[in-house]
């Protein structure tokens, strides 16, 4: 499945959120642990790539694991990459690139560790194809990403506003499942989970999203929320996803995937 993407837009968007992305991506932080937890040390000396790594968290606990000697940081945007920079990780190359157009020679990785990146690419397949040639025979891909359902009470609430779009399409279990077999991938391991988040007023809703760089929406012009009367509008089409402690409530669907380039 293809999907267009201004990556341009999307670039500029986790740039501007790079500063404090950290302060506001608990869920990110929460996915990636869980993700890490699936990682088997490699035995031997290996060369790990963090694809996507924002600003270097989980690229600094690649970093600790005894037997990666050589660590690449990946990412989109150079705002990102910077902050990357700040952490001063030893043997690690930082790299701005595109996940849909990768810069690496066949068989350079021995791992390939991706939390909550894939999402954004424009194909999902031919993302993973590349991603297997770079891995080398024993290689083993590790990546988490949001799936079909993702989001839903802010889009329910939205669509009682407007008929405008306002959050991304993901793909189902099925696909990535598909897109993986299609990259040629034949030893995989998938799971799946709901996480749920919760926020006092829709102000943080709207802010978390912003906080992480996750406000844009493919093929979408973006218009800022403006008026204090949308942001009502908004609140009260959302009173059915709120519990009763009176958070506001944001469900995730998430994948988890562990796929190695040989059986």
């Amino acid at each position: 499945m293809q999907i267009t993407i201004d990556k341009q837009a999307v670039q500029a968007s986790f740039s501007k959120a790079a500063s404090r992305y950290d302060i506001f991506a608990d869920l990110q932080r929460e996915i990636g642990h869980q993700l890490l937890g699936l990682v088997d040390e490699p035995k031997s000396s290996a060369s790990a790539l963090d694809l996507g790594c924002g600003t270097g968290y989980f690229s600094q606990l690649l970093n600790n694991i005894n037997t990666v000697k050589q660590l690449t940081c990946f990412d989109l945007s150079p705002a990102m990459l910077a902050q990357v920079k700040q952490k001063q990780l030893t043997g690690c190359r930082l790299i701005e690139g595109d996940i849909d157009n990768l810069p690496f020679d066949p068989c350079q990785f021995d791992l390939v560790f991706s939390s909550l990146v894939l999402q954004w690419s424009q194909d999902l397949t031919s993302c993973l194809m590349q991603i297997k040639q770079v891995l080398n025979d024993k290689g083993t891909l590790y990546f988490s990403t949001l799936l079909t359902g993702s989001l839903f009470e802010l889009e329910q609430a939205w669509l009682r506003v407007d008929k405008h779009q306002h959050i991304n399409q993901f793909l189902s279990k099925q696909q990535v499942t598909t897109a993986l077999q299609e990259a040629g991938f034949t030893d995989i391991e998938l799971g799946t989970e709901t996480r749920i988040k919760r926020y006092p007023d829709i102000i943080s809703v709207m802010k978390a999203l912003k906080g992480i760089g996750a406000n844009h929406v493919h093929g979408k012009k973006q218009d800022h929320l403006s008026g204090k009367q949308l942001l009502e509008k908004l609140a009260q089409a959302y009173q059915a996803f709120v519990d009763d402690n009176g958070m506001y409530c944001l469900s995730y669907q998430v994948c988890y995937v562990v796929a190695k380039v040989s059986n």
